[in-house]
């Protein structure tokens, strides 16, 4: 199986990645704002900023989803109010988590608790769901 989660939050040129950062006091992995380029091979930029916090460096083999969450809620129930002052402001917020696994592998368990933890914050669950690619096995 291989996870990874991030904390998502979205806003207009008004509404700054930098904004979010003095607000809420925690550092995001990655700050994108408003006219950025998208890519480094393209001229497009960006037309809405982005504050992201990501449970890991990258995708973890061997680490349940429920694991990620929880990393980030450490991370943002203590600022929970400001991340609702935030939304209501204008931001969108979601939970983009990424799960991997085979066929014969088990189901990413996302148990009662954790759910209610994640619902005392503001955003959406968004669940990438896949097949594991480049395995050696198949």
């Amino acid at each position: 199986m291989q996870t990874a989660a991030t904390f998502r939050l979205f806003g207009d040129a008004a509404l700054t990645a930098q904004a979010v950062t003095r607000r809420l006091g925690v550092l995001p992995t990655r700050a994108l704002e408003v006219g950025d380029r998208i890519s480094r091979r393209s001229q497009a930029t960006r037309d809405s900023s982005a504050w992201l916090l990501s449970s890991s460096s990258g995708i973890e083999d061997g680490t349940e989803l429920v694991e990620h969450l929880h990393r980030l809620l450490g991370d943002l129930e203590p600022v929970a109010a400001r991340l609702w002052d935030l939304v209501h402001a204008g931001y969108k917020a979601n939970w983009f988590c990424h799960i991997a696994s085979d066929a014969t592998e088990h189901a990413a368990e996302l148990d009662r608790p954790t759910l209610q933890r994640l619902l005392a914050l503001p955003g959406d669950l968004w669940l990438d769901v896949c097949g594991e690619t480049g395995r050696e096995d198949r």
